[in-house]
């Protein structure tokens, strides 16, 4: 599996989750892709997309969180990521 962290610059909120989803990713043995909306990649997937808000967490073009979510957050929805590819 592989998720894809769109992030909306080099803001502190924006670090700060793209940590929380690495760590998170890491424990879960999840691949994940950081693509920053200032590329060009970046503006693409969300115009592809539709994007509005960000951070957004993106499985197989489609978004499944946005936002700052604290560790316990990530770490729900990552486990019932790992729980649907098993079933």
């Amino acid at each position: 599996m592989k998720l894809i962290l769109l992030l909306a610059g080099s803001y502190s909120s924006c670090v700060k989750t793209q940590q929380i989803w690495q760590e998170t990713c890491t424990k879960q043995n999840i691949e994940l892709e950081v693509i920053d909306l200032e590329h060009t990649q970046g503006q693409t997937l969300a115009n592809q997309l539709n994007l509005k808000s960000f951070p957004a967490l993106i499985l197989n073009q489609k978004v499944i969180a946005v936002g700052n979510p604290d560790k316990q957050k990530a770490e729900k929805i990552a486990a019932g990521l790992m729980a649907n590819m098993a079933s």
